[in-house]
């Protein structure tokens, strides 16, 4: 059987995850489908289809980046060239990633009754979701949600957390059209060789910056711990929409010094960054302003692959990657005083970071590598 994969844009660098699960469907994919060109290498090993190639998508995606409109229909060319494209002899079943994508195509699944799954991942499952600078208007159309549940029967849905499926059930889609696949990552078969021993740790975050996974708020608790004697470095690496509210909790800050915003960075960097760091942080909250909460949190499975033991906000997903005491430290979303509490107290406990890291690792190898990810994908997809 074959796949045909719909990834809009899979060379953007935040869809990592994405072209892990590509690879790890391997020669099951019969046809790549993109919005936008698939780098040369993926357009080399895959039968690829660009559904539409016109200044439209880029106006399109570029208008639902900044809020000026929810999502975007697609043109007749696109929906035709997707429809012809999973009618071929060679696809069995559509994966597409997306829930917005899924809607935006709602008119294929008219046309071809091949079973399709659609991939949830977060915020196309944030019914209420707002963007920063338009926080008065919703981000997604009205009917939406209908629109969701309106999907035929052979369209299914993959949820990447118990989270996003308890927001698929809460609109009234049936238990049985959804599939729970925790995303993956690469891990190591032994724990990774790190240094726990420092005194004076290096703190990592490194996600987007927005709302729900606190950089602010990181900030803060990590100059307040200073304050009480915490002696460390604060790396808070990204981009996003509080970028410029984190330069101002830095420069704000008496411990600027210490603090350092290196921008977006590439996975090669994210790499590097995990490498040197010995905690890695996030404040993860129900966002104030979009009112979206973690669905899965790659980024923290990442570290925890690594070896770091992690300390982050108790909201959405985060409790199914990890637990309290064991991996890390789990505290009230919020309570940037307790946030502080846990830098100080981590910092000071090498063993602990050992032992926290060590469970991390082993948590990743049992739940969320790459090919216990890839086994649950081929097996909810039947090929």
């Amino acid at each position: 059987m074959g796949v045909l994969f719909f990834g809009s844009d899979i060379a953007a660098g935040s869809e990592l995850w994405m072209r892990r699960m590509l690879e790890g469907l391997g020669d099951r994919v019969s046809v790549l489908a993109t919005e936008f060109e698939a780098p040369q290498a993926l357009r080399e090993k895959y039968d690829t289809v660009l559904i539409e190639d016109s200044p439209w998508v880029w106006v399109s995606k570029l208008a639902r980046r900044l809020g000026w409109v929810s999502e975007v229909g697609a043109t007749q060319r696109a929906i035709r060239s997707l429809a012809a494209a999973i009618e071929r002899a060679s696809v069995d079943v559509t994966f597409m990633h997306y829930l917005t994508s899924g809607i935006r195509y709602a008119e294929v699944w008219e046309r071809t009754r091949k079973p399709a799954f659609v991939h949830c991942h977060g915020y196309d499952v944030t019914w209420d979701l707002r963007t920063p600078d338009r926080p008065d208007r919703r981000f997604h159309p009205d009917d939406y949600t209908d629109r969701v549940i309106a999907l035929p029967p052979h369209v299914q849905f993959i949820s990447n957390s118990n989270r996003t499926t308890a927001r698929l059930l809460e609109i009234g889609i049936a238990p049985q059209r959804i599939a729970l696949k925790y995303l993956g990552v690469p891990v190591g078969s032994a724990p990774p060789s790190r240094d726990y021993s420092t005194r004076e740790p290096t703190i990592l975050f490194l996600g987007r910056l927005v709302d729900f996974k606190g950089p602010v708020e990181v900030i803060r608790a990590f100059g307040l711990a200073c304050e009480h004697g915490l002696r460390a470095k604060l790396v808070v690496a990204g981009d996003g929409p509080l970028m410029e509210a984190c330069r101002a909790a830095r420069a704000a800050s008496a411990f600027r010094d210490r603090i350092e915003l290196p921008g977006a960075v590439d996975a090669q960097q994210a790499a590097r960054l995990r490498a040197q760091a010995d905690i890695f942080t996030a404040h993860n909250q129900f966002g104030p302003v979009t009112r979206q909460e973690e669905a899965f949190g790659v980024s923290i499975v990442e570290a925890m692959a690594d070896g770091i033991p992690v300390i982050t906000g108790d909201s959405g997903s985060i409790g199914e990657l990890m637990t309290d005491g064991e991996q890390g430290a789990l505290i009230e979303p919020g309570d940037i005083e307790a946030h502080a509490r846990a830098f100080e107290q981590l910092a000071a406990a090498p063993d602990s970071r050992a032992r926290m890291g060590h469970n991390g690792w082993q948590r990743v190898r049992d739940h969320f590598s790459s090919e216990r990810e890839a086994r649950r994908l081929v097996e909810i997809l039947g090929v």
